[in-house]
């Protein structure tokens, strides 16, 4: 059981994301038809491991090579140095992948740059949920589902109950809970949100401003001045931890553990990190709270695509193992023996005892996905964020005309990069 929670922390070097061909067919459990129909192909498949996943992975690729006769090679090429790398092999002509696996906000260049095959005739298989297939480019469907990933949110159990507070659900029950577990702590904050600079925040921000019905590229819209109207009363109000400024992926679970956080929310790999110490059944994990338009959870982690110009055998052979990828074989052995969360709602059967309480909440949490924008100007949005937290929850001014000043930034970066501004969506 120990090696299952190793696993499954393993998650944590990634943070962090497959579809029949028409034609290609799939047999009833997700598996490809029988037949090895591909026998003599060899492809290769670039996906960025660490050394614990590797096991699975490989298990994967050995039960589709003995059902395709298909042969896989694996390489791992980095999120940033994969474009580069395309470039020069989609301009020869000489292809040394023929899958891969990107970070799912790292797929504009690829499309802008004509590096990935149109894949809008694979046929998604049934199974795999619909919320979860990545954003299209003009119309297309460049990418295929493979790897997410989602934060949930942990509660003290204890605490909660000294306190005589449930895990709150919705906006108003989470400032009713912060100021009834203040109270139980003797004035003392016990709720922290991952504002940590960079990335952290951003992720968090996207996810208020967007369970207000707010667009966080646009920013000055109403959904977004309410959301950081009610963050602004949260932190002047002190309910939320001043640790919440440094809170990110790895100090949300010590502020767990040492208990300077009796609620947050963070990637799942903190399930494990909790159970190694023995503590994981000393907290609630549930999917969080919604606002007022909706729950909305960013939705991390890899997707699947195809370099451009890959073709015949190679081509179909990519398309069958991206297939294979998405079944419900392949997603349970990644579940059973990685701890990742899945594409799929029945690949929960082999996940341990002790974890599933965190699967359930993480695909209940995917159900209300949000993928952030792969726009050129998105960095400039997250910055644009991050300035905001500074000004309207630290520094306590206005919050409308401190957006006004930040969405004119967000525009003037998109212009500046030749993007579409308001955005079609």
């Amino acid at each position: 059981m120990k090696r299952r929670h190793l696993l499954w922390l393993a998650l944590l070097a990634t943070l962090a994301l497959v579809a029949t061909a028409c034609g290609g067919g799939e047999e009833e459990g997700g598996q490809p038809a029988a037949g090895k129909t591909l026998s003599g192909t060899t492809i290769t498949f670039s996906t960025v491991l660490a050394e614990a996943e590797l096991p699975a992975v490989r298990e994967v690729l050995g039960k589709f090579e003995a059902q395709t006769g298909a042969k896989v090679n694996f390489t791992q090429v980095t999120s940033a140095d994969l474009p580069q790398k395309l470039q020069v092999e989609v301009g020869s002509g000489q292809h040394t992948i023929d899958l891969f696996a990107q970070d799912n906000l790292a797929l504009k260049v690829l499309v802008d740059r004509k590096l990935v095959e149109d894949l809008s005739a694979v046929q998604i298989p049934a199974g795999v949920k619909q919320e979860l297939l990545p954003e299209k480019f003009d119309g297309k469907q460049y990418f295929l589902p493979y790897r997410p990933n989602v934060r949930v949110a942990y509660t003290n159990n204890g605490k909660f109950q000294e306190a005589g507070v449930q895990p709150p659900t919705t906006v108003e029950e989470l400032i009713s809970v912060a100021q009834k577990l203040k109270q139980a702590a003797g004035g003392t904050p016990k709720v922290t949100l991952s504002l940590a600079q960079g990335d952290p925040a951003a992720v968090t921000i996207s996810e208020w401003v967007v369970s207000y019905g707010g667009n966080p590229l646009i920013l000055n819209d109403q959904g977004s001045v309410q959301a950081f109207t009610t963050l602004q009363q949260l932190w002047k109000q002190q309910l939320l931890a001043k640790e919440s400024l440094q809170a990110k992926f790895d100090t949300e679970v010590n502020y767990l553990q040492g208990q300077t956080s009796w609620l947050a929310q963070n990637w799942p790999f903190t399930s494990s990190s909790l159970n190694d110490q023995g503590l994981l059944e000393e907290f609630n994990v549930y999917p969080g709270w919604a606002g007022p338009a909706r729950a909305a959870h960013v939705i991390g982690g890899e997707v699947l695509g195809i370099p451009k110009g890959v073709s015949g055998k190679q081509k179909d052979a990519a398309i069958q193992f991206a297939n294979y990828l998405m079944s419900k074989e392949a997603q349970e052995i990644f579940v059973a023996k990685n701890g990742w969360p899945s594409v799929r709602d029945d690949a929960a059967a082999q996940v341990p005892e002790e974890l599933k309480t965190t699967f359930d909440a993480i695909q209940k949490a995917l159900t209300d996905g949000w993928y952030r924008p792969n726009v050129a100007y998105w960095s400039d949005a997250s910055d644009a964020m991050n300035a905001a937290i500074q000004r309207i929850m630290v520094k306590g001014e206005s919050p409308k005309p401190v957006l006004d000043d930040l969405h004119r930034d967000i525009e003037a970066a998109a212009k500046k990069k030749g993007a579409q501004y308001p955005p079609s969506s």
